[in-house]
């Protein structure tokens, strides 16, 4: 019976984002035009040249184009956290009989189904019919992948519901927002991979859990995790991702003890 009530919010989300047909149009021609840009960048910078720091052009057309996949998924829950908290209706959703973060992570599981249509098949057919991705490395590879992939999506929206919480101190985290953003883009390797960067950059980002967002299924897929590699790498992310729920549910039952409601 819990479960149903959960699986009726996601199945509402995914209806709700549906039917806005301009916006699925415009993300699907926006996301388009950016693996375009950067199938043109990377054909320039390979101009001369036959491997960048020991990776191929197509090893790397395939990284940004599964980065850039998985990219699409970030995000969301927790501006829907703090637009309640500043718009004063999480008083009311506090008294709803779900858990509000239960209910915002089954909301945002139905916009990432939404995203799915809108945004990753479009890049699918794209990358098959014109620009080429290459295979797995390996089956076991492409099964770790999916896996990765799912890891990775729940972690970003931890992630995201974490910076959302602060909205109970602050009010307004468009500032948090941001940076967020920056830091997750640059350190999880979603622009290019980290093994781009210097070692000392390197080092740190696979220390935090940005780099398990993007650049730990891509490697995964890619062959630069090897086989001996694929399982460490899951259980890291595993281990993120028990590490943030607990954090998440620990803050957030703080935090509810500074709502104030007044009136009747």
């Amino acid at each position: 019976m819990r479960l149903r009530k959960y699986t009726a919010l996601m199945r509402s989300q995914i209806k709700v984002d549906l039917a806005y047909t301009a916006w699925y149009w415009a993300s699907m021609f926006s996301v388009t035009m950016r693996l375009f840009i950067l199938y043109f960048f990377w054909q320039a910078v390979y101009a001369n040249k036959t491997d960048v720091s020991g990776i191929s052009l197509s090893t790397m057309l395939t990284y940004a184009i599964l980065a850039t996949m998985i990219d699409q998924f970030r995000g969301g829950a927790g501006r829907d956290l703090a637009r309640m908290i500043k718009q004063g209706a999480i008083a009311i959703e506090l008294l709803r009989p779900y858990h509000l973060l239960d209910k915002l992570l089954a909301q945002d599981i139905g916009s990432k189904v939404s995203v799915l249509f809108r945004s990753i098949l479009p890049l699918v057919l794209v990358s098959i019919l014109f620009i080429g991705v290459d295979r797995p490395q390996s089956w076991l590879a492409g099964l770790a992948f999916v896996g990765s992939v799912l890891f990775a999506v729940l972690l970003a929206t931890l992630i995201d519901l974490l910076v959302g919480i602060f909205a109970f101190y602050t009010v307004n985290i468009w500032g948090l927002s941001v940076l967020q953003d920056a830091v997750i883009t640059i350190m999880s390797g979603a622009i290019v991979p980290l093994t781009l960067f210097p070692d000392w950059f390197q080092t740190i980002s696979l220390y935090l859990p940005f780099a398990s967002l993007v650049y730990v299924p891509v490697a995964i897929y890619t062959g630069e995790i090897g086989a001996s590699g694929i399982l460490q790498a899951l259980l890291v992310q595993i281990g993120w991702l028990i590490g943030f729920f607990v954090l998440l549910r620990i803050t957030f039952a703080l935090a509810i003890r500074k709502v104030t409601v007044f009136g009747g």
